[in-house]
Formats: structure tokens, sequence, C-alpha cells
């Protein structure tokens, strides 16, 4: 508070030496400044990722020792617990076979690089949380994975990018077969090296700027190119003994003209294996106990070598025709690449390209595991789950196995038949070992065609048929995103149609903000620096000023209209970046042309720094903020004035006059709309009540 000044006092001077200093001692950091503070910032990440691995390393044997037995003694209180997980985990590894066969086929590798992969995948992830996939994936995931109870391996997801390396046409069309399969698993270790960077720099956080409408259309992406990828299945070729050998030139289509009798056996196939998936669930009591893909698998290849062959004697293609397999354990080998630039290039992008893709998918199952089991989602088990695809994959690249991420079906699988612990997820790898080793001769003898038939039943379920409500009831942007990325990933891949998503939803959200700037305008008069100045115009600005909302502001502001004095009440607004800086800074260089000033007030703390750093004079910005400013008040008293000081600092202008308040304002011009509005609402039944009543 302040005696109340003499009205008769002329205005001040723009340069009134009464103006504190509260951010006069404010000094930028040197130019290059930024340069050590990124090294202290990434040194002290790797120190403590450092001292965090050389204390596990310290406290494993202890650690282990405690974990042996702790888990003994819980399994040994709890056998039904032990009981269910064992069996979760060898049921979601017989589910895993086919589905890793076929997208080992769909990544255009060996079935066994595939399985491999998965019981990799598996194990690693079970123990420490992990997904489903394929061998060594699931192997590897099973142990240093976040959340116990997902399943890693073979996905789709990165199927669909690999085979863009591995196909005669793709990316590597100048290298031979067994080359491009050398890049292939380089490009998996590469991808285990970045997604371990992604943990260790806490990256994924930035998954929350995946709209909903980025991941409804890359599932659709996703599910139509596993669609395109079990095309091939109605295909032939006779130019080598293994269809894979063929280029895509040399394949041909089945056709009702050349081939009727075993297009319609193929299409049998896929009809019947179709039908099981759907059905077989529902069959009571034996439908919860034995997959629907496992009967699917064994039903088909019954009917292929009894009733096809035997019967009909004509057969559909098989996997021993396209790419046998043997029982073989995994094995170490360095894989060995061309060292030329082109190579090399392509195997960073799409090492970049796959680490992005299973990090995404990976940190979603997480999402979609805790929200069934009601579980407190933590940015840690995100970090420790791309931690440990990121492990899974670069053991597998050196194993000559197929990479992979998180399967949201398997995993959500495995956690409804009651896992909730690692033993699941560990022993799905370890039974996929199992199965690769004792049954490569029966997984010769499946048909593609039924195979064909799995996936597209996950076809189906992956797709989002919401999208056809969106479409049609939802908002124009929102149906825009869907379309863009679904279009994006089918044409180029998932990783650059997930980007897509995110900078269009980003320029629609800044967009509408930039409409959301708004200014309340009075003219009245004020004390500045405790002396009265007629003719201010007081604007308070509420929302967000970005890049997107400076024009708007700017065109709030008529200078050649405006009194010579104009305060910029910032209470409840927010500078966000420098063209928000870049505005204020013009507004106020236009009105010093036009012989007129600005007051800055009520900046909030977190936007002083960016004004400070950014703003191209300092010190006429340190005088705009510096103004003590008081609203003049009169009503109610003869010849007396009260005043209430409002500094530039960040104390809040309050109105004292009553019609000033802001619950007590109505629009003038709608005030008949408002009366209207009362009128309407106005149903009660009123009715006289009694004199004797009312005593």
């Amino acid at each position: 508070k302040k005696e109340t000044p003499d009205p008769t006092t002329p205005g001040p001077s723009f340069e009134d030496p009464s103006i504190h200093e509260d951010y006069k001692n404010f000094e930028r950091d040197p130019f290059f400044a930024f340069i050590p503070q990124l090294g202290r910032w990434g040194g002290g990440i790797f120190c403590n990722e450092l001292t965090l691995v050389g204390n596990g390393i310290a406290s494993a044997p202890s650690f282990t020792t405690k974990f042996l037995q702790g888990t003994y003694t819980f399994y040994k209180a709890n056998p039904n617990v032990l009981f269910r997980e064992i069996l979760s985990g060898f049921t979601v590894a017989i589910m895993q076979v086919p589905e890793s066969i076929a997208f080992s086929f769909v990544a255009g590798v060996p079935p066994l690089s595939g399985l491999q992969a998965t019981w990799w995948m598996a194990f690693i992830t079970g123990i420490f949380g992990g997904k489903p996939g394929m061998i060594l994936e699931a192997f590897i995931t099973g142990i240093f994975g976040g959340k116990p109870g997902m399943i890693s391996g073979a996905a789709g997801a990165l199927a669909v990018v690999v085979t863009r390396l591995t196909a005669s046409d793709g990316e590597l069309k100048y290298l031979s077969v067994e080359e491009r399969l050398n890049v292939l698993y380089m490009t998996m270790f590469v991808c285990g090296i970045f997604q371990i960077g992604f943990a260790m720099f806490r990256l994924a956080k930035l998954v929350r700027l995946i709209p909903e409408t980025g991941m409804i259309g890359f599932m659709n992406g996703l599910a139509i190119i596993i669609f395109m990828a079990q095309l091939p299945a109605f295909q032939y070729c006779t130019a080598e003994p293994l269809f894979v050998d063929c280029t895509v030139e040399e394949r041909q289509w089945l056709t009702f003209a050349g081939q009727p009798l075993e297009l319609s056996l193929v299409l049998v196939h896929v009809v019947i294996c179709m039908a099981i998936m759907k059905f077989w669930p529902k069959m009571p009591k034996i439908g919860k106990w034995i997959p629907a893909s496992l009967v699917a698998l064994l039903v088909g290849t019954l009917i292929e070598w009894t009733l096809f062959r035997q019967a009909i004697g004509q057969g559909t293609r098989v996997v021993e025709q396209t790419a046998p397999i043997a029982g073989d354990p995994p094995k170490f080998d360095w894989p060995s690449i061309p060292n030329d630039s082109k190579t090399i290039g392509t195997m960073l992008s799409f090492a970049i390209q796959l680490a992005a893709i299973g990090a995404v998918e990976s940190v979603l199952t997480l999402q979609a595991c805790n929200e069934i089991t009601d579980t407190v989602p933590k940015i840690s088990d995100s970090n420790q789950e791309c931690f440990a695809q990121g492990l899974a994959n670069l053991v597998c690249g050196l194993f000559r196995a197929m990479g992979g991420d998180a399967m949201i079906g398997q995993s959500t699988i495995n956690i409804m038949n009651g896992a909730r612990h690692r033993v699941s997820s560990t022993m799905s790898g370890v039974f996929m070992l199992l199965f690769t080793l004792i049954l490569s001769p029966f997984i010769n003898l499946l048909p593609i065609a039924t195979l064909t038939g799995v996936l597209f039943i996950v076809v189906l379920s992956t797709f989002q048929w919401k999208t056809f409500i969106i479409l049609r009831y939802g908002r124009l942007s929102d149906s825009a995103a869907i379309v863009l990325v679904t279009v994006v990933a089918v044409f180029t891949n998932l990783a650059i149609a997930i980007a897509a998503g995110i900078i269009l939803s980003a320029l629609v959200h800044a967009w509408d903000s930039g409409a959301h700037v708004e200014t309340d305008v009075i003219t009245k008069d004020m004390i500045v620096n405790g002396k009265r100045v007629n003719d201010v115009k007081y604007v308070h600005v509420r929302g967000s000023i970005f890049f997107s909302s400076t024009r708007k502001f700017v065109n709030m502001f008529t200078i050649a209209d405006d009194p010579t004095t104009v305060i910029l009440d910032f209470k409840d607004a927010l500078i966000i970046d420098h063209s928000a800086v870049a505005a204020i800074q013009g507004l106020s260089h236009r009105y010093a042309l036009a012989g007129k000033r600005i007051i800055i007030l009520n900046i909030q703390q977190k936007c002083i720094g960016r004004m400070q750093r950014t703003h191209g004079d300092k010190d006429k910005l340190h005088t705009q903020m510096s103004h003590q400013v008081a609203d003049l008040e009169s009503q109610g008293r003869e010849g007396e004035e009260r005043e209430e000081l409002v500094s530039g600092s960040g104390t809040a202008f309050e109105p004292k006059d009553l019609q000033n308040l802001k619950m007590l304002e109505v629009d003038v011009d709608g005030l008949d709309v408002e009366l209207s509005k009362l009128a309407a609402t106005n149903s009660a039944d009123v009715q006289e009540v009694d004199s004797q009543h009312r005593a």
C-alpha cells in the first residue's frame, strides 16, 4: 500500500527512475555453455548406469541365492501357482510354434531362425518380464523383461519390416540370400544396442506422445501388411527346388484356369483353419485347454497327408517344400556383412526403425497387461522392458536368429490364463526350444495354407474395426490421422507411419490451441509507479501464446487507436516458445515507434527465464516488466481513492468494484438470451398457500 497520490500529478516518463530492479540481475549463460551441460548430463547417465551394472554384478551371487531360495519357498508353499504357471507357459509355447513359423515366412527367413529367436526372447523377458514371440527372443526377454507374465518373440510388426531386407526385390536385392540374412542378423544386433540405449536414457516415456488415432492406424497398417504377406501361399514356383529360393519374377499365381484343383485345396485349408480358430475356443472345457491354432494345424496336416495326397492324389505346398528346418540347437556365429557404405547405411537405417517399432509395441503391450492385472504402470517397467528387448535382439543377432518384440495377443492369453509370475514366460521359451529340437520333422509336414489361415485370423483380430465408426462419426482430423498412418504403414514402414501420425496430431492440436487465446480489455485510469495515468488500456490475456496463436494475439491490438499506455497482464497466460517472445517484442517495438509504451505484468515464473534468455533487448524488457501498477478506485467514496499495487513479479490484479467482479459480469448484448434461458428452465409449479397454513 502507498499513500494516495495527487491526481493532478503529471504522468511518468517512459524511463521512470522509480521502477524496481527485480529483473536487473538476470544473466544469460555463455553461448556454448550447453556443451559441457550436455556432457555432464550424458556422463551422469552413463556413470549412473555403470554404477548400477557394477552393483548388480557385485550383488549377483547373493541376489541369485536369495532369489532361488525365495522362489523355492514360495512355490513350495503354493504348488497350485507353479502348476498354473507351467501349464500356461506350455500352452503359450504351443501357440507360438505356428505363429513363429508363419512370421518367419513373412520375414523371409528360415523357420528355424524364427523359432530360435522366440526361445531366447521368451526366456530372458520371462525372468525380468517380457512378451511372446520367437524362441531366442522369448528366452532372453523372459529373464530380463519389465513385466512378469509378458511373452516375447517373432512378431508381425518387425517381420513386415524385416522382409524388405531379405526379399529378393528389397533394399538389398544386389546381395545373395546368405548375405541378406547376415545383414539381417547384424541389423538385429545393432537394433539391440539402440534399444538398450533407449532404456539407459529413459526414452520409454516418449510413447505417451503417440495419439490413440496413431495407434489405431498402426494396428490397421500392421493387419494389412500381414494380410499382404500371406498372398505367396497362393503362388507356386517350378524354377527352384525350394519356394524360398525363387525370385518374385519366377513365382506365379495359382488360378482356376491353370491349377483349379490345387487352388481349391488351398482355399479349403484356409477356410477349415479359420473355422477352427473361430469356433474351437467356444467348445466347453476342452476349448479352453487346447489352443485353437494347435488344433487347426493338426487337422490341416491330417487332411493334407490323408485326404488330399492319398485319396485325391493332389497336395498343397508344405514347409519342407518351402524352407525346411532341422532341429539344431542355437549356435554362435558372428554375422559377416559386405563392407560397403550402401549396405552399412541400410543396416543402420533398419536397425533404428526396428528398435523404434519394437520399443513402441513392447511398451504398449506392457500397458495392456497392466490394465488386465489392474496394476499401476511404472515408467521404470517400460525402460526395463526396452532393456530386455535390446539384450534379446542383440543375442538373437549373434545366434543367427530373427529378433522380435512383444506380442499383445500371446501376452493377453498368458495373463488371462492366470499367469502372474516369470515362470510362465520363462517356461514358454524352454518349451519352445524342446519343440524345435524334437518336433522339427513334424513342422516340415505343416501345410503353408493352414499357416495362412492362422494368420488370417490374426489379421481379423489385429485390424481395429472401430475405425469405420470413427471415420463415419468422428472428427475429421481423427479420421485423417487414422487413414494417414494406415496408408504410410502399408507403403513405407510402421516407424515412419507412427511419426507421421504424431506430426499430424501435433499440428491439429497446435491449430486448435492457437484459436483459444483471448483477451479482456478495459480502458480506465490507473496508478503507474505511484502516479496517476489517465486512459490506460488494460489487457488481461488468457490462453497459451505460441507459434500458432501469435498472429491472433498480435491482431488484437490497434496501435493507432490505443492510448499512450497499454498494460498486458499475463496472469492467466503462458508464453510457450520464442514465437511468443518475438510477438511481444514486435508489439513493444511498434508501440514505441508510435510514441507509446507497453507495461508487462504477472509473467508466469516458468516463462520469465524464456523471456530473459531470448528477448532481443534485455534492458527494454527489464523496464517493461518492472513497473508497479495499481487500480484506481472511487466508487462509494467522495474524493477518496484507494489503490492496490500489482507488480510485475507476479502479484495478482484484483478489482474491488462490485460490478467488476467476474462472477457478476454479464454480457449486455446477450442479456436477452440469458433471460430466455432462465425463463425456459423455470418450470416449477408454484401455488399459493392458505393463510391458515401460513400461520
